[in-house]
């Protein structure tokens, strides 16, 4: 009974020292194993509870254990651990940085309460000096069209206003986007204060430039009232004059490629109401002021063009003659007043000596 008990104790002991001997040995080993943990695959040798092996087995195998791990597995189980960290894991706490980026910046800039510029950069902007032409006339009469001709002619900043409209509908953090985009899409006239805001803005990223197109604007008298009020006074109007049919007519070429929400039969006639309605008295009330250049859109797409050229060129040289004047008419003002200061001195010095 000594032997035998001797002999069953020391069995995992032998085992695990014959453990590379013999396919036999091997084959004893893999049911008599010791797996991380330190307990004996006591099942697969029928016993119930047998006795414990000491911590030197146990170590041993461990490794025994893991030189029957097949390395294959392993390169496979690190080649998928490394790719779902590059194309999982790590792609997602990138986008998490983002995206918390991105709403810090939104709360920073809905805390400042506007976007753009300060009051006082505002008020020391010298708009006074600033030569703006109004680009008006119906949806599809050419606006742009020749406001970017005359850009390439005589070097003015083309401001669309319906296209700084729909850039601050497109803003991510724009307050007003959606209450633009509800406006475009129903042919209203979006509230000044909003576009003349933008107006200002877009003009003020310009200060080199002494001379602007406003394409699009005003569309109605109190816009037309509250820019002159808070911006500068237009020196012209420029006056496309263009039938009804003929601008329908562009406008549903132009939605074939556009991708414009309003370029569809009925914003455009929601447009040509609001146009009628609003847009035209802007016009008739500038002609009563002599200010207008009106441009007929009947003839070809050249003589359209030239006619517009030449008003623009005729514009720009009684605006330089006007400049020459008041230079030499404020130089001949300065020269009367030092005058007059020279005299005043030399009346309080001859006072001074009669004293």
């Amino acid at each position: 009974m000594f032997a035998s008990a001797l002999l069953r104790s020391s069995q995992p002991r032998l085992i695990v020292r014959a453990g590379r001997a013999s396919a036999g040995t091997k084959f004893a080993l893999r049911g008599y194993a010791t797996f991380p943990g330190g307990k004996p695959n006591q099942a697969r040798m029928g016993q119930g509870g047998g006795t414990t092996a000491k911590n030197d087995s146990s170590e041993k195998s461990f490794f025994s254990w893991l030189n029957n791990i097949n390395p294959f597995a392993l390169v496979g189980a690190a080649t998928i651990l490394i790719s779902g960290y590059t194309l999982i894991i790590k792609p997602y706490f990138e986008w998490r940085t983002d995206l918390k980026k991105r709403a810090d910046d939104r709360v920073k800039e809905e805390e400042s309460g506007k976007v753009g510029y300060s009051d006082e950069e505002i008020a020391q902007f010298p708009f006074d000096t600033k030569n703006v032409v109004f680009v008006l006339g119906g949806p599809g009469s050419g606006k742009g069209t020749n406001s970017a001709k005359l850009v390439e002619d005589f070097g003015f900043v083309h401001l669309s206003a319906g296209d700084l409209l729909r850039a601050e509908q497109q803003r991510e953090v724009s307050q007003y986007g959606e209450l633009i985009g509800h406006y475009i899409r129903e042919g209203l006239i979006v509230p000044h204060e909003i576009t003349i805001g933008l107006l200002r803005n877009a003009m003020m990223d310009h200060p080199a430039s002494n001379r602007f197109l406003i394409d699009g604007f005003p569309r109605n008298l109190v816009q037309a009232k509250a820019f002159e009020d808070t911006v500068c006074k237009a020196k012209k109007v420029l006056y496309f004059e263009c039938p009804e049919a003929t601008m329908l007519e562009r406008l549903l070429d132009r939605g074939k490629t556009s991708g414009r929400t309003d370029d569809n039969i009925g914003s455009i006639k929601k447009r040509f109401r609001t146009y009628i309605n609003d847009s035209k008295p802007v016009i008739d009330e500038y002609a009563k002021e002599g200010k207008v250049m009106t441009v007929s859109c009947e003839a070809s797409v050249e003589d359209v063009y030239k006619h517009t050229h030449d008003q623009i060129e005729a514009l720009l040289r009684t605006l330089k003659k006007q400049a020459a004047e008041e230079k030499q008419s404020a130089k001949e003002k300065q020269s009367a007043k030092e005058q007059q200061s020279a005299k005043e001195q030399q009346a309080a010095k001859e006072d001074s000596d009669k004293k």
